[in-house]
């Protein structure tokens, strides 16, 4: 119910109109209507709270494994990709429905985009006895990686792990790691890194990380390099 306060001004609600009083001045509002959720609309605030919540911890995990530059708003970027590759939307969590491969190609640096600076492709080949072998073309920085400017050297980094992002504690299982340091106009030969995967189930990812290493500081982070997803499977 509205009262009446200094001024004869009113505070308060008379039917569905609120009367606020900010910084000397009444405004009269409408009360916003009450939203119903029916049985759909639950299920859907429970699923995406879930994949909220896995998505925090499976980037926790990834941050505390790996080296990432990010922007500012790549967690809700990542949060959705991570809905798709969990299936949000299956009746059960579970590795038989996951499509961890929605991961693939995601943009952690939205300032310096993957897609628009590494100008190459990595093949993955899953081999008998739980083997992969990845091959990695010729690189040279300033042609197949195209570096913001004043770029002094270069170092990819390729990360393979094994996750399960339906259990309730998300921890990676490192698997193996590549590193290639660049120079500018020095082409590095073409490389195949090679791995055998664990016998656990998961999902099986390899991260793509470039930072790059300039002639003057300072330089702002999110010019520092990118990261992507370069594969993902369930194993």
């Amino acid at each position: 119910m509205a009262k009446p306060i200094q001024n004869g001004t009113l505070n308060g609600a008379i039917g569905n109109i609120v009367f606020v009083n900010r910084g000397g001045y009444t405004y009269a509002r409408t009360k916003p209507a009450k939203i119903k959720q029916n049985a759909s609309t639950k299920a859907a605030a429970s699923t995406f709270g879930w994949v909220s919540q896995q998505d925090k911890k499976f980037r926790f995990a990834l941050a505390q494994g790996y080296t990432l530059i990010t922007d500012s708003y790549y967690a809700a970027r990542h949060r959705a990709s991570m809905a798709k590759a969990l299936n949000a939307n299956a009746t059960t969590a579970s590795l038989t429905v996951n499509m961890p491969q929605a991961l693939e190609g995601f943009e952690f640096n939205s300032q310096v985009p993957w897609a628009k600076t590494c100008h190459f492709y990595v093949e993955f080949t899953q081999g008998s006895n739980n083997t992969v072998e990845c091959r990695i073309p010729a690189l040279t920085l300033g042609q197949n990686i195209k570096p913001p400017k004043a770029v002094r050297s270069a170092n990819l980094q390729l990360h393979a792990f094994m996750v399960d992002p339906n259990k309730p504690d998300i921890d990676l299982t490192p698997i193996s790691s590549h590193e290639l340091s660049l120079q500018p106009l020095k082409t590095v030969p073409e490389a195949l890194w090679g791995f055998n995967t664990p016998s656990e189930t998961g999902w099986l990812v390899v991260l793509g990380t470039i930072t790059f290493e300039f002639r003057q500081a300072p330089v702002a982070t999110t010019l520092r390099g990118c990261s992507t997803y370069l594969f993902a499977k369930v194993l």
